[in-house]
């Protein structure tokens, strides 16, 4: 889902910034967008406190003698069908 978000930059930055975009074929929007992006993907995300997730952390441990999703299909479909 996508917000409006209002921010107060220079006059001049506003104007380069709507001609770069222009010449990108892209919106100023996206061009923050993308920047915001960038700069945070590395935050870790975390469940609200209190919430199922935060319950369910932890109730399901991955097998830990499969090397892949690959693998552990292939040993289930072995166990199912022989």
């Amino acid at each position: 889902m996508k917000k409006k978000l209002t921010l107060v930059i220079d006059d001049e930055v506003i104007e380069r910034a709507k001609r770069h975009a222009r010449a990108q074929n892209t919106s100023v929007s996206d061009m923050v967008e993308s920047y915001l992006a960038e700069q945070t993907r590395e935050e870790a995300w975390s469940p609200p406190a209190g919430s199922v997730l935060v319950r369910l952390t932890g109730a399901v441990t991955p097998d830990a003698t499969a090397a892949s999703d690959d693998e552990r299909l292939e040993r289930a479909l072995r166990e199912k069908y022989g």
